[in-house]
């Protein structure tokens, strides 16, 4: 496998199996791409979210999100509304607008999630860290990842808006 940063003259392949997974709580993240690979312009996980994974509505002061659901449901705020993404659809979430997303169905969701510029993706090391030290859907574990949240250039707005 091929792990060198990626340029014009040089490809890089790099499989999900190959990568270590990090807990959410309630799923899992890959970092397939991570700043160090893409000259910190962007990075690139692989995430799997199980029933009831949840964010707050927060946004991201300098960094655009972007999603691609492969399998199953993932459910976005933004705009005011929820929308539901089944497997094949593109979201892009621009810094400074406030969203939040997780899984409301009963079934996994499997999608890629992408931010430039680069530097977000060590967020993840860091929460799988809380979630051996504290159950995920707990008061505690809420608190604690809202924290961290904030040392990446992160605002929480409330919790997650209620689907109706």
């Amino acid at each position: 496998m091929n792990t060198a940063a990626p340029s014009a003259t040089q490809p890089l392949i790099v499989r999900t199996q190959d990568v270590a997974g990090f807990s959410q709580g309630l799923g899992e993240v890959r970092i397939l791409i991570d700043g160090a690979k893409s000259q910190n312009e962007w990075w690139l996980v692989h995430c799997e979210e199980l029933p009831g994974f949840m964010t707050t509505l927060h946004f991201h002061h300098d960094m655009d999100e972007y999603v691609y659901v492969l399998d199953g449901v993932l459910s976005i705020f933004t705009g005011g509304q929820w929308h539901d993404l089944s497997a094949g659809t593109f979201a892009f979430l621009p810094k400074g607008i406030p969203h939040a997303q997780g899984n409301t169905s009963s079934s996994p969701v499997r999608f890629l999630g992408s931010g430039s510029p680069a530097g977000f993706e060590r967020f993840f090391p860091e929460l799988d860290q809380l979630a051996k030290r504290v159950p995920a859907n707990t008061p505690e574990f809420g608190k604690e990842a809202a924290k961290l949240l904030s040392q990446y250039a992160t605002t929480i707005v409330a919790p997650p808006p209620r689907r109706q």
